[in-house]
């Protein structure tokens, strides 16, 4: 029996050049319909269903399940019309918080003021001084500059500027959170004038959209409540965050019986996987690049990114 999945990753399907966020890093909707016509013919596609009511799901040769991260209103305006189109099912994996609390995740954040930014150096300058009001020396700063300017992970091979590795690195998990959230909002309401709130809700689904995916016969799974890294969590902590997670898929009308997770930021540990399985959860998805074996180890399974696949 083949138990070899390709599982891609998706985030922004969208109008990019064309929109007012042209420097966005994401898929051009033009691209991402040529991609699903170029992956239909060269890839089994599988319905998410039949990974989930079987156990043992026998899968054919170049098996390839579609996933979509983080819950983003790109999904249900272009992606739900494209796979109609093609009678093609996918998994969503929105982030309970983004939905119930319209929260902008700053992971996000970051992203929109990247793509906004006209002068990368005055951003990490300003980024710097903050950071030195703050108590910092130069001496850190200089060592932070010098630590933190590799890029990190090899499948995204997008090509980052320095500056820009160093601005994401400092601003997700070098600062402190209290100050890290503090001067992502200072930029955001100097960059995006508008305030987090009103932007989340343009920017995510919400509870009706993601009734409208399962609707049309989409696989909706966890993401956890508030996008955290769960290996920075203690066990009673991941516990909590998987569970309210849960309760949200109950609201919405999804399956939490043989779920799947999606890890935010892909990461995850021995605890992780430990409440999942008594959680009735089947599979977990990680960031990690490569073809997924179902059996070897279902709750590390890799994906491939969207950046990997011709457009």
């Amino acid at each position: 029996i083949m138990s070899n999945l390709t599982i891609v990753i998706y985030h922004y399907v969208r109008e990019i050049k064309q929109s007012i966020y042209p420097n966005l890093k994401g898929l051009e909707i033009k691209g991402f319909k040529r991609q699903l016509d170029y992956l239909k013919k060269h890839y089994n596609i599988i319905n998410p269903k039949d990974l989930i009511n079987n156990t043992n799901p026998k899968l054919k040769d170049n098996s390839c399940l579609l996933t979509f991260d983080d819950g983003l209103k790109d999904h249900v305006d272009y992606v739900l019309n494209e796979l109609n189109e093609r009678n093609l099912k996918g998994c969503f994996f929105p982030t309970a918080s983004t939905v119930n609390e319209n929260r902008l995740l700053e992971v996000h954040a970051i992203q929109f003021i990247l793509a906004v930014t006209k002068n990368i150096s005055e951003l990490i300058s300003d980024l710097n001084l903050i950071c030195i009001k703050n108590g910092y020396t130069e001496e850190n700063i200089k060592t932070y500059w010098n630590s933190y300017t590799k890029p990190l992970n090899s499948q995204i091979n997008i090509k980052e500027s320095k500056e820009v590795i160093y601005f994401k690195r400092m601003l997700q998990f070098i600062l402190p959170s209290e100050l890290r959230s503090e001067i992502i909002k200072i930029f955001f309401k100097k960059l995006l004038n508008t305030s987090a709130s009103e932007f989340a809700k343009k920017l995510y689904m919400n509870k009706e959209d993601l009734k409208k995916l399962i609707d049309n016969g989409m696989y909706i799974g966890s993401h956890t409540y508030s996008h955290v890294h769960l290996n920075t969590l203690n066990y009673k902590e991941q516990e909590i965050e998987i569970d309210k997670s849960l309760s949200f898929l109950d609201e919405i009308g999804a399956a939490t019986k043989n779920w799947i997770m999606c890890y935010p930021y892909g990461s995850y540990n021995e605890n992780t996987i430990s409440i999942l399985k008594q959680k009735n959860c089947i599979y977990g998805l990680t960031t990690e690049p490569g073809i997924a074996n179902l059996k070897e180890k279902p709750f590390e399974l890799p994906r491939r990114d969207t950046i990997n696949f011709p457009q």
